[in-house]
């Protein structure tokens, strides 16, 4: 059974339809890369995938459960976390309560054991953090701890936003263009810590991305798609030389 299935997909806003009968599966520990021009319907996709959209049509099962319609918070409880295009970070809290909160719905104690300090309390709240530093460290961000996100370059901030992902112990982890926006050190890095999160924490990654680079340095397979459909899949050496790409994606470049 694949981790993630998506069956005719159809996703309409009044008279536009910006998904259209797309289809897709994502083994369990895998790599795959979504990618296409802009508009295509990508984000879309995620966003339906995340709970943010009630598809119009088509189901989509994960870990063998539908989860059409369901809120964010309830997927992410299921085990799919994702990060976003546009960085949202609560910029006047640190770094290290921006993953505390991640962790927060997962807490097993109630109203009087906060307000009475209780055992209970305490140890829940001792255990969020320990799983938040370990976090931090993972990405190497454990310095930046105490900083206020506002407060640090641009890479480190889509770094922080992949560790507060990685905080929901997610089984599947949505990355939404997550080298938007970097210069080629801070790619490089972003490519290393993927490849590091990919290889030991086994989860699968299903990726968004522009950069060629990125794709074509981590994914194991590659869909693309056009004015939302599909149209084509493979791996990155297929679609590298596949036509319906080049034309509809590249132009006349090659990748």
């Amino acid at each position: 059974m694949p981790l993630l299935e998506i069956t005719g997909l159809t996703q309409r806003f009044g008279g536009l339809q910006a998904i259209s009968n797309f289809s897709f599966q994502l083994e369990d520990h895998e790599l795959v890369g979504l990618i296409g021009p802009n508009g295509a319907g990508k984000t879309t996709v995620f966003n339906i995938v995340s709970g943010f959209y009630k598809p119009t049509e088509g189901d989509i099962v994960f870990g063998g459960d539908r989860i059409n319609g369901l809120k964010p918070y309830q997927v992410t409880a299921m085990g799919i976390a994702r990060t976003f295009q546009n960085i949202r970070l609560w910029n006047d809290l640190t770094v290290l309560d921006n993953i505390r909160l991640a962790r927060y719905s997962w807490l097993n104690y109630g109203f009087w054991s906060a307000v009475l300090r209780l055992n209970r309390y305490r140890q829940a709240e001792k255990a969020v953090e320990t799983k938040a530093r370990d976090v931090l460290e993972m990405v190497e961000l454990s310095e930046y701890a105490e900083e206020l996100p506002k407060n640090l370059p641009y890479g480190l901030q889509r770094r922080v936003e992949l560790a507060r992902a990685l905080a929901v112990n997610p089984k599947l982890l949505l990355l939404d263009e997550p080298a938007a926006g970097l210069n080629s050190t801070d790619v490089d890095g972003l490519v290393r810590h993927i490849r590091w999160i990919y290889d030991e924490c086994k989860i699968s990654i299903w990726m968004i991305e522009h950069q060629m680079k990125v794709v074509m340095s981590l994914c194991q397979r590659l869909v693309v798609m056009n004015f939302g459909c599909s149209i084509a899949w493979g791996t990155p050496e297929e679609i590298r030389e596949n036509p319906d790409v080049i034309k509809a994606y590249l132009g006349d470049e090659t990748l």
